[in-house]
């Protein structure tokens, strides 16, 4: 991204799918994004966050959220095994690897040169959350040409905020664990 962007970013690798969206499929992408289907018999992190209330210790929320979490995990896998929609949902869709992730942008490494300006549609899977598809609207900032493959800069243009929640969780979560590796090699 912009050596401008004023916000925290971090320089982690995850998968992520791309593919260029026309003016026109701009707003069926955006339709996409904000269209979300939960099953009635599990729960989602997030749902589980608005579930929960204050009266809650910090260890139930987390027992419960990890919980949930989990739960949501092995309905994924269920849903895997019962038929193979990731193939259907990523059809059209090349693979790449984030460089660097923030809440309202990321670099993606591609083989092919992209347009600045153009649009993409980025589905994004994080370690932290593999059962869930980050949906991103994105826009094209910058283009480097970096050990024969190209760094692409993406504004994000259209997230859900849960989606953008996540984005920071999971953020926080590889600060976190770098820290403790930090700790760990001094002592």
């Amino acid at each position: 991204m912009d050596d401008q962007r004023s916000e925290r970013r971090i320089r982690n690798r995850v998968i992520a799918y791309y593919r260029t969206v026309s003016d026109s499929e701009i707003q069926r992408v955006k339709n996409e994004i904000y269209h979300t289907v939960e099953p009635d018999d599990s729960f989602t992190f997030f749902t589980s966050l608005k579930k929960l209330d204050s009266s809650f210790g910090d260890l139930n929320k987390a027992f419960v959220v990890m919980m949930k979490q989990m739960d949501a995990k092995l309905n994924y896998i269920i849903d895997l095994l019962r038929n193979s929609g990731r193939d259907e949902e990523l059809s059209g869709f090349f693979k790449a690897y984030t460089c660097d992730i923030s809440q309202s942008g990321l670099s993606i490494e591609v083989e092919d040169e992209l347009d600045l300006g153009s649009f993409v549609y980025l589905k994004v899977f994080l370690p932290i959350a593999l059962h869930h598809t980050i949906k991103i609207l994105g826009k094209v900032v910058r283009v480097e040409k970096v050990n024969g493959f190209f760094c692409v800069g993406v504004d994000v243009e259209d997230i859900t905020a849960e989606n953008k929640e996540l984005i920071i969780h999971y953020m926080i979560y590889v600060e976190r664990k770098m820290a403790k590796d930090r700790m760990n090699r001094d002592v």
